[in-house]
């Protein structure tokens, strides 16, 4: 249940990148001397990467386009983006105890690509085998996920989900036959499912040719949140809690929909990974880098080149995180990468809340957070979902991108989700999470 603050509400104005005055032109990067894999674990699965008891380890030759498994060869989960060889397997924490195997591979020359994708097309288009190939692209697409009953709309997405990127809207309209041959395949694998593609009002015009069902939106974040967009479909806010698949919802960004239609015309698995960069003097590059190169070689193309004390964030200015090290690899569904001089460092304080009531009034989920926050402070995280809305968030961050005091509070905030969460994950297994 929403409970509305006694604070009236204002709609977000933060204008979104565009294409307007022509498309970009991207910059394309070499390819790599060695690329890295990242691939979520369990606890329990990252053990067995430290222990070396993986089926890919060093040594093992993969092959560009081909599919592997990590722990065994049943379950194919990883797409090689190169051919070479793998030089170690290795595992990561990353925010909120999320863990990775890092599978790093030295690149040899190009040589042909693997055929198994296309073997899988010949044998069956719309087959398990294709769908799996077809989940490794850019933009990490679930195709399959689309099978799922309860899917009764489809969002094919050009809006961006975070600030300073535009790939999405470059992706439709310089990709436009792709994407509608991408589009056409996605309603043939849900034809009872309603295909809706969202999209900044200013490209309705150009997007009259793609076949689909078409709702514009005004180009101001966060209007292209996922929650945000299913709600403005659905025609009612999503129930706090539920995921977009919950509620019967799935999202193809308008990148992964051109992909998969370049994936059926050419046969073979794009690996390129459309990104926007934000270099230090704030200036904008869009580049087409293959998926595992390391940010420094990415910035490098551009012209940037990082010193020690520079900040990275991976994922846009609201929402994204910090990384550790330039060496940081382009993942399938990277579209922004910012780095800050040290002398221009976004800074966070933990000064306490002046209850000005900004963050109340810009928040689209309608959640008190001036009181929120005090529960997450004192680790009242219960408290915080059941009296103030704590599951309600869409994740945007705007409360932290216009609070006074500087607080963390989007932090805070996904901090609490991802303790909640866990604490629910080991109560139905009947452990502990220590």
């Amino acid at each position: 249940m929403i409970r509305r603050s006694f604070f009236g509400y204002l709609a977000a104005k933060l204008p979104y990148e565009t294409v307007k005055g022509g498309l970009p032109d991207p910059v394309d990067t070499a390819l790599p001397g060695e690329v890295t894999l990242q691939i979520q674990v369990g606890t329990d699965q990252k053990s067995l990467v430290d222990k070396k008891k993986t089926a890919l380890k060093k040594g093992v030759e993969v092959q560009r386009g081909a599919l592997y498994g990590l722990f065994d060869e049943e379950t194919k989960n990883v797409s090689a983006p190169v051919s070479g060889t793998i030089t170690s397997v290795e595992t990561r924490t990353g925010n909120y105890g999320r863990h990775f195997a890092l599978i790093n591979i030295a690149t040899s020359e190009e040589g042909e690509t693997s055929p198994a994708f296309s073997d899988a097309l010949e044998a069956d288009t719309k087959g398990t085998e294709s769908l799996a190939f077809l989940s490794q692209l850019p933009g990490r697409p679930p195709f399959t996920r689309l099978a799922n009953d309860g899917i009764h709309t489809v969002i094919l997405s050009a809006l961006e989900q975070d600030l300073l990127t535009n790939v999405n809207q470059y992706a439709l309209l310089a990709r436009k036959t792709d994407f509608k041959r991408g589009a056409d395949y996605i309603k043939e694998l849900a034809p009872k499912a309603r295909v809706v593609l969202a999209l900044p009002k200013y490209l309705e015009a150009e997007a009259q040719d793609t076949g689909c069902e078409t709702v514009g939106i005004k180009n101001l974040y966060p209007n292209g949140n996922p929650i945000l967009l299913a709600g403005r479909l659905a025609g009612k806010p999503i129930e706090a809690g539920k995921t977009l698949e919950e509620s019967g919802f799935l999202l193809f960004s308008a990148e992964a929909v051109a992909a998969t239609g370049k994936a059926l015309r050419t046969r073979s698995l794009p690996q390129e990974k459309l990104v926007t960069l934000t270099l230090k003097n704030k200036e904008t590059r869009l580049v087409n880098a293959r998926i595992g190169t390391p940010i420094t070689q990415i910035f490098e193309a551009a012209g940037e080149t990082l010193v020690k004390r520079d900040h990275l964030i991976v994922g846009g200015p609201l929402t994204g995180v910090s990384v550790y090290t330039p060496n940081f690899p382009v993942d399938p569904d990277t579209d922004a990468i910012l780095c800050h001089g040290p002398e221009n460092m976004p800074r966070l304080t933990d000064t306490y809340c002046i209850n000005c009531g900004k963050c109340v009034r810009v928040c689209p989920a309608n959640i008190p957070v001036n009181l929120l926050i005090r529960m997450l402070e004192n680790g009242l995280y219960e408290e915080a979902v059941e009296k103030y809305d704590l599951d309600a968030c869409v994740e945007c961050g705007l409360c932290s991108f216009i609070c006074v005091a500087k607080m963390p509070l989007f932090q805070q905030i996904m901090l609490a989700r991802h303790t909640l969460a866990e604490s629910k994950k080991s109560a139905e297994m009947g452990g502990s999470n220590d």
